[in-house]
């Protein structure tokens, strides 16, 4: 079963230790109010007629319209306290029902300390193609979808086996591996592979290959990366700040914090992704014993979430650039990479075809390993039934 995979959140935040006095600002503030100051500058320079080579009168007039109506413009065309605004970044005072207090509209953030916060940095990714909702994940975790194919596949899969080299000839694939429980050496033979070990690790073994396919297999880098996962003795930040899903951005180490999207008002503990680390933050972090890790994360996530303190029961910590079987967590490809390997990696190589998400050009994502083994194996059935 699928269910939605909440990728942004209004209410989450958007935080810089050296801006705001290391407050945390709420998406939605930094948001409406980065869009409604530059929806005011650019109606500015409309009204001044700058842009009279590109728009004609009638086209100045829509351009206005839609500034006033998407940056959250007043009558008089500037972003400022007001109705508007606040229909968009939220008020001071909700409004209420009955004889409760009168809605007070917020006061938006100077455009000066949105610009030079650069919270804004971390708005668009939710605008990438691959980030976009609505996005789905399996009910239970990511981890269902190798169960599943486990369930159907049953005796076919052999587990515990580390594979230590690849031959093949003109007649068929032999895989030397051995049993991680037993000890013991042993040798599976085949008409043909399809092979999915990352390329950190294929790149280690001894693989009979050509020049060609081992070049591209030699030549792609696997990006390091850290997670921290947190227990929390209730879902403080969906009683106390109304988060439901989505991720909090930071210019500290940890560089976000992800809220479930599931069993939302469960009254028992729940779950964050407490931190997600890439490059040199993540090698140094990796450097630390797990627990270390995971107090960090609790001291830096206290910053914006004070709840961590009193609320927190455990943590776990995965370095997926020292897991042994995989040595990385994605395959780091560049423009000038693909172009000289990218076609040479998906060749069928004598009777060897490689597949994964670093032989897809979504790499990183489990989409692109699907979509690579479908491809591959597509392929693999045309080459040897032509055979």
């Amino acid at each position: 079963m699928l269910e939605p995979f909440i990728q942004y959140d209004y209410n989450a935040f958007l935080h810089s230790a050296d801006y705001f006095d290391g407050k945390p600002q709420r998406l939605r503030h930094i948001r409406s109010d980065y869009y409604g100051h530059t929806s005011e500058l650019l109606a500015k320079a409309v009204n001044a007629n700058h842009l009279d080579d590109a728009l004609s009168k009638e086209d100045q007039e829509i351009m206005l319209e839609s500034l006033r109506t998407l940056g959250a413009l007043n009558k008089d065309l500037k972003y400022e306290k007001g109705a508007s605004a606040s229909a968009f970044r939220g008020f001071d005072v909700d409004p209420g029902g009955g004889l409760q207090p009168l809605a007070e509209d917020s006061t938006p953030i100077g455009l000066k300390e949105v610009l030079n916060s650069r919270l804004w940095s971390n708005m668009g990714i939710h605008n990438m193609y691959e980030f976009q909702q609505t996005m789905f994940q399996p009910v239970g975790g990511m981890g269902k979808i190798g169960e599943a194919f486990g369930k159907e596949l049953g005796d076919v899969i052999r587990y515990h086996s580390q594979v230590m080299a690849v031959d093949q000839n003109d007649e068929g694939v032999t895989v030397h591996f051995e049993d991680t429980e037993s000890g013991e050496k042993l040798t599976e033979t085949a008409d043909w592979c399809v092979c999915t070990i990352p390329l950190s690790i294929l790149s280690q073994l001894d693989v009979k290959v050509g020049k060609s396919l081992k070049g591209a297999i030699d030549a792609v880098p696997y990006a390091p990366s850290v997670k921290v996962g947190g227990e929390f003795k209730r879902r403080f930040w969906e009683e106390d700040d109304s988060i439901f899903g989505g991720i909090s951005y930071t210019d500290m180490p940890i560089t976000q914090i992800s809220y479930p999207s599931s069993n939302y008002f469960d009254k028992g503990p729940g779950v964050l992704l407490m931190a997600y680390m890439f490059g040199p933050d993540a090698v140094e972090i990796s450097s630390m014993e797990p627990q270390e890790r995971v107090k960090m994360a609790v001291e830096l996530g206290s910053k914006i979430h004070p709840q961590y303190a009193e609320e927190f029961k455990s943590g776990i910590s995965v370095a997926w650039h020292r897991v042994p079987w995989v040595l990385g967590c994605y395959g780091m490809w560049t423009e000038s990479r693909r172009k000289e390997h990218y076609e040479n990696l998906c060749a069928i190589d004598g009777r060897v075809v490689l597949a994964g998400e670093h032989a897809s050009y979504i790499n990183a994502w489990q989409e692109g390993a699907i979509l690579s083994s479908l491809d591959a194996i597509t392929r693999l059935h045309a080459h040897a039934t032509k055979a």
